[in-house]
């Protein structure tokens, strides 16, 4: 388990700025955690920012743009009472390609 904070990944261009202060602003979802699906992180994000585990949240941003051939979503961790957002980083999945018949 990684000890200590993880610091906010930036932005490396206009495009994934956007996304991420649209994210950021409220267009994201959960996708784990609360009582009943409790993160792995979660005694880790309590430790550094304080709350209770329950509380914490994995986030993604609801659109996932197209930026220079990769499929891009903003991921980060949300303290559902206090809603401070931490540890935001940027998924890439670039589209796999089919081996060439020889």
């Amino acid at each position: 388990m990684t000890q200590g904070a993880i610091p906010d990944e930036s932005p490396r261009n206009l495009a994934e700025q956007l996304l991420l202060q649209d994210a950021i602003a409220g267009n994201g979802k959960g996708i784990q955690g609360g009582a009943n699906n409790m993160l792995g992180d979660a005694p880790r994000l309590v430790a550094i920012y304080g709350g209770y585990p329950e509380h914490w949240y994995k986030m993604t941003s609801i659109q996932a743009f197209m930026i220079n051939g990769a499929s891009v979503q903003v991921h980060w961790f949300r303290n559902s009472q206090t809603q401070e957002n931490v540890e935001c980083k940027f998924k890439r999945q670039y589209p796999k390609i089919a081996p060439k018949n020889l």
